[in-house]
């Protein structure tokens, strides 16, 4: 029998909202262990994270075309094509979609051809298997699945009706569809950080640094902050940095490197970009953390702003995946 569709049914904002609050720590870990795992394999898959985007957006090209013509392949289905033709695309659409140089792109897509990711016949592309093994989404799916469970256990009615299982299960069968909107929120989200952070390599070491503190605060034993695990998005900022001040170390360039997979030199640089954008803080121990209210108001101030901003946008992707997944 099939599921009868009613509006009243659909989740709203508010409900989300209300929702995450009750568990906040425990949301906004899930949400900087997804990102990091996604920017982690952004970078590692070419050591060249832009290069990565542009086969991302190469992709999404194409979940765009098939669901414009209804066409949904489960996420078996579709990484079993020996390639994937996408339609005729120019290089002026990718430099004007993803605000790269012209010769950034045409380089990069010249090197994705020599390289065997790509073919090209004028503007027409076509991207073969082996480029579709770096971008399977394999963690990125097992990643979303907890964060969109951790946005419904505290809603009335679901909270035991849906698990992190089902939404995996509804993404991956329904994977050209949906997989469409969780790309175009993260390739906009991704730009949306390169121009904040000035290039994509800084956000790689700065993912890092505040995911160890999301972590830190999260199995945090002070009692102190135990009972502020529940707290709003306007709150969250405070309660980590001030947990950051009084009981979390951060991370070293060694340690950093070596979960990155960033050189330690290139590591060392970029801290110093962070450093210079007032963005971390660095400890007389050679420790590295993000920027508090006491150490760095400017930096601070800055990094709350960009995350309320990225916390509203966030909400509507979570808001249209749960109204997919459960009606």
């Amino acid at each position: 029998m099939s599921k009868e569709f009613k509006i009243h049914n659909q989740i709203s904002e508010k409900q989300i909202i209300t929702s995450i609050e009750r568990d906040f720590s425990n949301f906004m870990q899930s949400w900087f262990q997804l990102q990091f795992a996604w920017i982690h394999n952004a970078y590692n898959s070419f050591k060249d994270i832009e290069k990565y985007l542009i086969l991302l957006y190469l992709v999404n090209t194409t979940l765009k075309t098939y669901n414009k013509h209804f066409y949904n392949l489960s996420l078996d289905d579709f990484y079993a094509n020996k390639s994937i033709e996408i339609e005729k695309i120019s290089v002026i659409e990718i430099v004007k979609d993803l605000k790269m140089a012209k010769e950034t792109v045409r380089r990069k897509l010249n090197e994705m051809t020599n390289e065997k990711i790509i073919i090209r016949k004028g503007k027409q592309i076509s991207i073969q298997q082996n480029a579709l093994s770096y971008q399977k989404p394999i963690i990125s799916i097992k990643n979303f699945s907890k964060l969109l469970f951790c946005a419904t256990k505290e809603i009335d009615g679901l909270k035991t009706s849906y698990n992190e299982e089902h939404f995996e299960r509804e993404i991956k069968k329904n994977y050209t569809h949906y997989w469409h909107i969780f790309l175009n929120f993260q390739i906009n989200w991704v730009l949306a950080q390169k121009d904040f952070f000035k290039n994509l390599e800084n956000l790689v070491v700065f993912s890092v640094i505040v995911l160890n503190q999301t972590y830190n605060l999260k199995n945090s034993s002070d009692p102190n902050f135990q009972s502020k695990n529940d707290s709003a998005m306007s709150d969250y900022a405070e309660m980590l940095t001030n947990y950051t001040l009084s009981s979390s170390k951060g991370l070293n360039p060694t340690t950093i490197s070596e979960l990155t997979g960033v050189p330690r030199a290139s590591v060392i640089r970029k801290l110093k970009d962070l450093e210079k954008e007032n963005l971390v803080t660095k400890s007389d121990d050679n420790l590295f953390t993000i920027s508090t209210e006491k150490t760095n108001l400017k930096g601070f101030s800055k990094l709350k702003k960009a995350t309320e901003a990225t916390h509203l946008k966030r909400i509507e992707l979570i808001k249209e995946f749960l109204n997919l997944t459960i009606n």
